[in-house]
């Protein structure tokens, strides 16, 4: 069988053996995959610099029946994003979304708008764009692929339109919006219109048109939690960027 040649991103690495690597990426028309590079540790031509986290690259692989892993025998890098490198910051932001794709993304599961998403966003990060509106734009899109999108057409319990609730509430429980007579004491989180308009048009705006989205200092103050928590609600766990960001005093994730 010939060399199958795929455009993926590096999702994480680690040594398997003294020369082995086990590599994680997401391919543009196969989804998330899981392969071995012999020998990967010691080559100086086949694999130079190929598997850092969040490189675009070039791989070659073979597939073997009822095999889990794929065998890559030759990579190259396309796009490094060495900006984001070099900014700590950007780094654990693009090390949360990537963290992220595990657990929301079956082995094999081909998704090729999410790697267009997830290569627009991180082109733009090393572009020096507004870091904020990347990161959220991303991580709510990634989840909105995964089947956990907000429901912020009106509220979840009685069907009223956005346009008729005067005080919006999100709760974290329903996934969506809820006026104060559904919410029945239920805690949530109020949302500006504002905020409301500007998540709809983060969900259904085309990328890479999506990453022209700005935030007003109210709409960021009120985006920012809500979601850190309902990213830590849909995935089940805290991610290890998330603690890493956390112990750089960011307001992020």
């Amino acid at each position: 069988m010939p060399a199958q040649v795929v455009e993926a991103i590096i999702l994480q690495e680690e040594p398997y053996g003294e020369s082995d690597l086990l590599v994680e990426f997401f391919s543009r028309f196969q989804g998330r995959l899981k392969g071995m590079a012999k020998g990967a540790k010691k080559s100086k031509k086949r694999f130079v610099h190929c598997f850092e986290p969040l490189n675009r690259v070039r791989l070659w692989l073979f597939e073997k029946p009822n095999y889990s892993l794929v065998r890559i025998d030759q990579g190259e890098v396309i796009e490094s994003f060495s900006e984001i490198r070099r900014h700590l910051r950007k780094w654990g932001l693009a090390l949360y979304c990537v963290e992220m794709i595990p657990s929301l993304f079956a082995v094999a599961d081909p998704h090729p708008e999410v790697f267009e998403l997830l290569k627009q966003a991180l082109g733009r990060l090393a572009e020096k764009k507004p870091e904020q509106e990347i990161f959220e734009i991303l991580r709510l899109r990634l989840l909105r692929a995964a089947g956990y999108g907000l429901h912020l057409d009106g509220c979840t319990g009685c069907g009223k339109k956005v346009e008729e609730l005067r005080e919006p509430v999100f709760s974290f429980t329903g996934g969506g919006l809820y006026c104060p007579a559904c919410l029945q004491g239920e805690s949530g989180q109020c949302l500006s219109r504002g905020t409301v308009e500007t998540l709809r048009r983060m969900m259904t705006m085309a990328v890479p048109q999506v990453f022209r989205i700005r935030f007003t200092r109210e709409v960021a103050e009120e985006i920012e939690p809500l979601m850190h928590t309902f990213t830590e609600q849909m995935l089940g766990k805290t991610l290890k960027a998330a603690r890493y960001l956390k112990q750089m005093q960011e307001p992020y994730g």
